[in-house]
């Protein structure tokens, strides 16, 4: 690239820099159709473009480019930007190595940032909401969030609460008979498998043992989750299920992710919240009931079907 007689390389620009440039040229430089494809999030345009120029830096910054991504998903969906002082703090104390190991996992670092999400809150990227019934039960008092001291307090709010976490990007698989899988889950797939070998867990009649599915929400609860939290190294209290209205945003908020068309797949996954009281766990995702929308009830978290998984997610901090 030559400017003014000057040359420049890739090298010579930040992540930081590159991301101003792409977004002055999406303004001024880009054809109108060129423009409007790299300004749709869901294209993954410009997610490409950046990653090119990432390729020709040698020692691109990995902190960097987290964070480039994570105010471009910020600004894509929210039309803002974030404070992300907190998130960086978080990332620098586990280190590029911790990070790179847990996204072999399939496990990305983000920031869920403090927001209100009313059903009538207007976002450009918040497509496809959480039914009405889900807001009526929160309003009544009936969804329930598991406290520190283990009590069952009601849900006040729909909101996201200002979080880094660790997201599990695979996409939730149709319906296949119950023979279905999480894609390439070494994840979670050799710690369900060895709980079921032990017989911690009820084995699975009609799946492979390594499956995610006919898993009740206690046994998640009780075996699965501690063991998983000894897998990656963390406490057990960091890691929980997704919310509902986190299980929503998500595949919004990431749209580049392969859990995009979450909504569009026949299966279920329980969520963190309680309903009404311990026996009671809210579920979703089906697209065959609404997809994305789709928020329920059920009275057996002790009960197990093969069309109804789970998805963790671990809450770095703060």
């Amino acid at each position: 690239m030559k400017i003014a007689s000057q040359e420049y390389r890739p090298a010579d620009f930040s992540l930081g820099q590159i991301h101003e440039m792409l977004v002055t040229l999406g303004k001024l430089g880009f054809s109108p159709e060129m423009a409007a494809i790299v300004a749709n999030a869901k294209s993954g345009k410009a997610a490409q473009i950046v990653s090119l120029f990432e390729a020709a830096i040698p020692g691109a910054d990995w902190l960097e480019t987290i964070l480039v991504r994570e105010r471009q998903c910020h600004l894509d969906f929210f039309g803002q930007e974030f404070n992300l002082a907190s998130f960086k703090a978080i990332l620098e104390e586990h280190g590029a190595e911790a990070i790179s190991q847990w996204q072999k996992l399939g496990l990305e670092p983000h920031f869920l940032p403090m927001v209100a999400m009313a059903q009538d809150t207007k976002f450009d990227g918040w497509e496809i909401r959480p039914e009405k019934w889900y807001y009526e039960r929160i309003a009544d008092g009936k969804v329930l969030r598991r406290q520190a001291n283990g009590s069952l307090q009601p849900d006040k709010e729909v909101k996201l609460e200002g979080i880094t976490v660790l997201i599990d990007t695979r996409l939730k698989p149709a319906y296949k008979g119950g023979r279905q899988m999480f894609r390439k889950d070494n994840l979670l797939g050799p710690v369900i498998q060895r709980l079921r070998q032990e017989e911690k867990i009820a084995h699975y009649e009609y799946g492979f043992q390594s499956s995610r599915f006919w898993v009740s929400a206690e046994e998640w609860e009780n075996q699965i989750k501690p063991a998983l939290a000894e897998f990656l190294g963390v406490e057990t209290s960091r890691v929980r299920l997704e919310r509902a209205i986190e299980a929503n945003v998500i595949p919004q908020l990431y749209p580049y992710m392969p859990r995009q068309k979450d909504g569009k797949t026949d299966t279920w996954v329980w969520y963190e919240e309680y309903f009404g009281d311990a026996s009671g766990r809210l579920v979703g995702g089906s697209s065959f009931w609404g997809g994305l929308s789709v928020v329920d009830c059920w009275d057996w978290a002790d009960g197990r079907w093969g069309s109804r998984a789970f998805r963790p997610l671990v809450v770095l901090g703060p």
